[in-house]
């Protein structure tokens, strides 16, 4: 038994430490969609991040309750809640930030907060879902370390893609 409320305090850690992130990168993500510099800019950013957050959430949901497989409804709520505003908050301190900005700041804005948005994104994706998995109830056949790493390398192509056909 105290094995086990140790193992649910670790994993209410972690599972706060990756909403935290997460919704600290869509929160930069948000900014970047802010302080674009055209309109047609502002749209573009919004489809590719709106295209991957649709699987930043899936995956949200996977993990935290993997974490805690009995986590109460109204927490599931909150923290889908809270990753869900983290955006549009996001988006709204860049247009602060870009009215107050002018050029050159504006696009140093932009960069650090793609390059944060990203590299906290990078951490959760190391952190939680590649180095701590999970023991499953049942043997699954696609979870073995080479799927994943095909799974990182086919997610790595699609953003390769998308980022030369941004350009």
């Amino acid at each position: 038994e105290r094995s086990s409320s140790l193992s649910s305090v670790s994993s209410f850690g972690d599972s706060v430490l990756l909403i935290v992130a997460l919704c600290f990168h869509s929160v930069f993500e948000g900014i970047a969609i802010g302080v674009a510099e055209t309109e047609a800019d502002a749209w573009k950013t919004l489809w590719i991040i709106s295209l991957h957050k649709i699987f930043a959430a899936i995956a949200m949901g996977i993990a935290l309750l993997r974490m805690i497989p009995d986590r109460p409804f109204l927490s599931c709520i909150a923290y889908a809640f809270a990753f869900a505003i983290s955006s549009p908050a996001g988006v709204a301190i860049g247009i602060i930030l870009d009215a107050t900005t002018e050029g050159v700041m504006a696009d140093w804005i932009f960069a650090i907060s793609m390059g944060l948005a990203c590299g906290v994104f990078i951490y959760v994706s190391i952190n939680h879902l590649l180095s701590k998995g999970y023991t499953p109830h049942k043997t699954v056949s696609v979870d073995k370390p080479h799927y994943k790493f095909l799974a990182v390398l086919l997610g790595v192509g699609v953003i390769a893609v998308v980022m030369i056909w941004d350009n």
